[in-house]
């Protein structure tokens, strides 16, 4: 069984969770030059919402543009479903964000900068025989909301007014909220905030997240903050002071084995041109009237950069 058979078998145990269970297998240099594939094919995975698979797609035109045989698994779920993902080679590659990538993989992790997280990665990564790229200046960050009509009636702006909101309150956002370092343990210690009800919901911060927030079914969300209808609803970004919420810039997660040093130049010059501006509006032509695909916008973007003709 060959090393990397060996670390495809054990990742596959760990079908929920990023814990390091993996400490002490042997990973070679993630990036020397070495084994893509025999064909040169590489399988990019995306997350369950349009961003992502937007980014799938930008990084994959750059790919096969390159002369490699790209092939796509898109909206596949989220980082539990993905991550035994890239272990039994259903994908390669996905885009990810660096601060969830990092607690995800990294239980006892507490950067929150975008420096810090990106120096805490490799190691974190390692034992799961993954590996990073160049994050990208693009960042697109957890962002609790609520509408303009509860923060005037409240007298919310930041995180921290709703730990004075008599009666509670309900939060709105992905099951994997409750657990993460951000969370109902991380608003009770940095905010004080605990007096409040917690509904799953999993689209992302998408249209059912929005609808219930306009509903007043919830009263805060967390909802991406490059997603459209932040802009579109006028909907108020708690401030959050204590940097609670880790950096989120967009990072190209891979499997080791085919992390060469050619995809690291050619996607990292793809992440340097992305920006949180850009995100934004990636995200609002895909949600336009047009209603462009995703492949598309992403071509459109590559062109526009200089990275297709």
């Amino acid at each position: 069984m060959s090393s990397s058979t060996r670390k495809r078998v054990a990742l596959g145990a760990v079908a929920i969770g990023l814990t390091a269970a993996l400490v002490g297998c042997a990973q070679s240099n993630p990036l020397d030059t070495g084994d893509v594939a025999d064909d040169n094919s590489i399988t990019i995975g995306s997350q369950g919402f349009p961003e992502s698979e937007i980014l799938a797609q930008i990084y994959g035109q750059v790919l096969e543009n390159a002369g490699n045989t790209v092939d796509y698994n898109l909206s596949i779920g989220n980082r539990e479903v993905f991550i035994p993902a890239l272990g039994d080679g259903s994908i390669d590659l996905i885009p990810d964000y660096a601060g969830n990538l990092l607690y995800g993989a990294d239980t006892e992790a507490t950067a929150t900068s975008t420096e810090d997280v990106v120096a805490a990665l490799p190691a974190a990564l390692e034992p799961l025989g993954l590996t990073v790229l160049d994050a990208a200046p693009a960042e697109d960050a957890d962002a609790l909301v609520v509408t303009p009509a509860f923060s005037a009636a409240n007298n919310v702006t930041s995180i921290g007014d709703l730990a004075a909101l008599e009666g509670g309150f309900t939060l709105g956002a992905n099951t994997e909220f409750e657990g993460r370092s951000y969370g109902r343990a991380g608003l009770e210690s940095v905010y004080g905030v605990k007096d409040f009800q917690f509904k799953a919901i999993d689209d992302f911060g998408g249209a059912g997240t929005l609808k219930d927030l306009l509903d007043n079914v919830i009263q805060v969300a967390d909802i991406y903050t490059t997603t459209p209808s932040i802009k579109q609803n006028d909907l108020v970004v708690l401030d959050d002071p204590e940097n609670l919420i880790a950096a989120q810039n967009v990072i190209p997660l891979l499997d080791s084995d085919i992390a060469t040093d050619e995809i690291a130049e050619l996607l990292n010059a793809v992440s340097a041109k992305l920006t949180t501006e850009g995100l934004l509006e990636l995200n609002e032509i895909y949600a336009g009237d047009s209603k462009p695909s995703a492949k598309s916008v992403a071509t459109d973007w590559l062109k526009a950069n200089g990275f297709l003709e």
